[in-house]
């Protein structure tokens, strides 16, 4: 059969192995390269960004390196842990943070080094980070969305509509000065955006330079509502002097 199982699955296999032999390949490009229609492969872009197998944005696809567990961490994972490190700078004690479903903003929590916080997330991994004695962690409750361990929906907006934060640590998709903050998943972006606009002090943007200059589905803020962008040094500089020019502090780590 033309659409059974082994042929869905053995054509996804031929995607991935597409992807990771060029940095990014568009739908059509996709298509024509396999010789079925543009309709099937955006089904199967659909199920390949479900398993967290792709990374999709405007235009085209890319292979998710991250979900490899045979990946070399030396490279993406270091930069996220240098990412978080700086933003545990960021973090006094008594505050309470807003942390979203980011796996670089969670890191942050392995680096804090501040006392009797308050870390409020929507990310159930955070179950596996480091706990202090002396600080609480709520988890806002609703909707698991997987392959990421994110709770979304309205019980999850109603906890954190109900707070206020000293600082909120954000991971995105993209960043883009036109597109401004994006994300994959609908939900998501409404449980950021609440994020950002119940938190009063301090608010960071973590992102790598594989999120700079790029656009994802779903908006969560402009840029400008941001205090400080905390990237890495293989960012274009001429991307982060725009966003330098909305009056983002850019901090670039080693």
């Amino acid at each position: 059969m033309k659409n059974s199982l082994v042929n869905i699955d053995k054509r996804q296999r031929d995607i991935l192995e597409l992807l990771q032999q060029k940095e990014q390949m568009t739908a059509l490009e996709l298509a024509e390269a396999l010789n079925v229609s543009i309709s099937t492969i955006r089904r199967d872009l659909n199920l390949l960004e479900e398993k967290n197998e792709i990374i999709r944005n405007y235009g085209y696809c890319s292979y998710n390196y991250e979900n490899k567990t045979d990946f070399d961490q030396s490279g993406p994972e270091r930069l996220k842990q240098a990412i978080a490190r700086e933003a545990s700078k960021y973090i006094n004690d008594y505050d309470t943070v807003f942390i979203n479903s980011s796996s670089t903003a969670l890191k942050t929590l392995e680096f804090v080094r501040s006392n009797h916080l308050t870390i409020v997330t929507n990310n159930v991994k955070i179950n596996y980070s480091p706990h202090k004695e002396n600080c609480n962690y709520i988890l806002t409750g609703g909707e698991m969305r997987f392959p990421k361990e994110a709770l979304v929906g309205d019980i999850a907006l109603n906890t954190i509509s109900s707070m206020n934060a000293d600082i909120c640590i954000i991971g995105c998709s993209g960043v883009n000065i036109e597109s401004g903050v994006t994300t994959k998943i609908l939900n998501e972006s409404t449980i950021n955006e609440m994020m950002i606009n119940q938190t009063f002090k301090c608010k960071i943007l973590v992102a790598d330079h594989r999120k700079i200059g790029l656009t994802s589905k779903f908006k969560i803020a402009d840029i400008s509502v941001f205090d400080y962008l905390i990237t890495d040094q293989f960012c274009s500089e001429k991307v982060l002097n725009e966003i330098r020019n909305t009056g983002v502090k850019v901090i670039q780590i080693e």
